[in-house]
């Protein structure tokens, strides 16, 4: 079930197991320092989330836009929920 409007999505690994799945306009990258932190940037550039990776948990330390997402424990996907705007 394809949980986006009109969008294709794109999953992205990342580390301790876990999987990105997010519309396939963003773009991930991750931190030098530390190859646990992801930063996602949305279609303009704009930094969208930050999330960190554990071994059995993650984090979110900052959300830009009222980000959403939903998270799947069993599986470690990480989904987020934004698209951009139908013009």
């Amino acid at each position: 079930m394809n949980i986006f409007k009109t969008s294709k999505t794109k999953e992205t690994v990342l580390s301790n197991g876990w999987t990105l799945v997010a519309h396939e306009s963003l773009s991930v990258y991750v931190s030098i320092d530390n190859p646990n932190k992801f930063c996602v940037h949305d279609w303009d550039d704009d930094q969208t989330l930050t999330l960190i990776t554990e071994e059995d948990s993650f984090e979110v330390p900052c959300t830009r836009y009222n980000s959403k997402y939903k998270v799947n424990l069993s599986n470690r996907t990480f989904t987020l929920l934004c698209e951009p705007d139908e013009e």
